[in-house]
């Protein structure tokens, strides 16, 4: 089972490389990183990844080889229903996998059968920020399927995340993003992984 333990510096943070022999040792869940876009779960995974001497993996990237062409022409070419069924689909092929960071797609904890998955093997991060926060990551919008035709694109982003809200709620973990550096974002990541308890399922 996890036992949550903390390497510090002389100066009190996070030392890398010794965390990065921690993680190694330790018998821990996969990391999922759930959240709306441009909370940082792409970057922030790669980075947490590295940090351990873990894989990384990106939902979104996996469903674009598997298809073969990008989400934003798979939407447009196929439609969304079947983007999610591919998303499902490659998500369970993750389930054997270990020492694995995994970033999910916006939309992967609105199907029920996609949260049964993750809690198999992961323990899941919910990555947050302010929505005017969201709208200047996500820049070009074109390149953003839910994004692309909305009128008011900040209006949009209110409210898809208000629509989601419920969904990223079975997180076990929730981090606001805003204001982090990315250096800062990762080290509070894995405090929060380090001290996470699985929950009592019975």
């Amino acid at each position: 089972m996890f036992q949550p333990l903390l390497v510090t510096d002389r100066r009190g943070g996070i030392n890398p490389r010794a965390s990065r022999t921690l993680m190694r040792d330790q018998s821990l869940p996969n990391v999922a990183l759930i959240g709306f876009m441009g909370t940082g779960k792409t970057l922030l995974g790669r980075m947490l990844a590295h940090r351990w001497g873990w894989r990384f993996v990106d939902t979104d990237a996996l469903v674009e080889q598997k298809v073969g062409c990008s989400v934003a022409q798979i939407f447009e070419r196929f439609g969304e229903e079947y983007f999610r069924q591919q998303e499902t689909e490659v998500l369970r092929s993750l389930e054997n996998l270990h020492r694995v960071v995994i970033a999910t797609g916006g939309g992967v904890p609105t199907r029920t059968d996609n949260v049964i998955s993750l809690r198999r093997h992961a323990v899941i991060v919910w990555l947050t920020a302010q929505p005017e926060v969201i709208l200047q990551r996500v820049q070009p919008i074109h390149t953003r399927p839910k994004l692309a035709s909305a009128a008011e694109p900040l209006a949009e982003i209110r409210r898809l995340m208000s629509e989601r809200e419920t969904a990223y709620a079975c997180a076990d973990i929730r981090l606001d993003t805003s204001t982090l550096s990315p250096e800062e974002a990762v080290e509070r990541i894995e405090e929060l992984v380090r001290g996470w308890k699985p929950r009592n399922l019975t």
